[in-house]
């Protein structure tokens, strides 16, 4: 029964660190092909990270969830997660943007 246990921690490690990992490679590209995005990546890239953090422990409901179910799941958590930060509306979006592109990814690897 333990090693069910340490096999499913390393799994919910593993795909946190993949979806962080993912967050930021989409990041990376969108910021990184304008002007004004090369200008927002650092910040973007800062609120990005924690937002990710924020869902890493929900990885196993990601896992089994459909592409529509998927993003009204980050929009309520980015809803929830603004309430402890001050982001605004362009940030809001941005971030649902990049969240809702790595969908292909997350399901493709995992």
């Amino acid at each position: 029964m333990k090693k069910q246990t340490k096999k499913e921690e390393k799994s919910s490690k593993f795909l946190s660190g993949a979806l962080i990992g993912a967050a930021l490679g989409v990041a990376a590209g969108f910021f990184a092909t304008s002007k004004a995005g090369k200008e927002m990546t650092k910040e973007v890239k800062n609120k990005s990270v924690e937002f990710y953090k924020y869902i890493a422990p929900q990885i196993k409901k990601i896992k089994k969830m459909g592409e529509k179910e998927y993003k009204e799941f980050i929009n309520k958590a980015l809803v929830s997660y603004n309430k402890n930060k001050k982001f605004s509306d362009k940030d809001i979006e941005n971030l649902k943007k990049e969240v809702h592109a790595s969908w292909k990814h997350l399901k493709k690897n995992f």
